[in-house]
């Protein structure tokens, strides 16, 4: 049966381990990673829903400023040079998605 990440506590398998009556250099060393670790862990979580929102404002006024500009009636010379940076930046903004979402299955 499979354990949930819950019930995982690395600190309370660092003391069963090392006890609790005299403590080494390395257990003090792994006791710190572990809870920075889980400290990491745990920021990472709580503002995820405040990233979320955060990008679809910035969405929202990129959006709306898109329909500024097209709102304006620009030239055709300027929608010559406008438009191929624009794809320009999509695409590698996807293309950095990709990799990072990519990234995280390796690690």
């Amino acid at each position: 049966m499979r354990r949930k990440s819950k019930d995982i506590d690395p600190l309370k398998e660092l003391l069963k381990e090392q006890g609790t009556f005299s403590p080494s250099e390395g257990f003090s060393l792994r006791l710190k990673n572990a809870v920075l670790i889980s400290y990491r862990f745990s920021y990472s979580k709580r503002y995820r829903k405040q990233e979320r929102f955060g990008k679809w404002i910035i969405g929202i006024l990129a959006t709306c400023s898109l329909l500024i500009f097209v709102d304006l009636k620009p030239s055709a010379s300027v929608l010559e040079v406008v438009f191929p940076v624009l794809s320009l930046a999509i695409g590698l903004f996807i293309l950095i998605l990709m990799f990072d979402k990519n990234s995280a299955f390796k690690s």
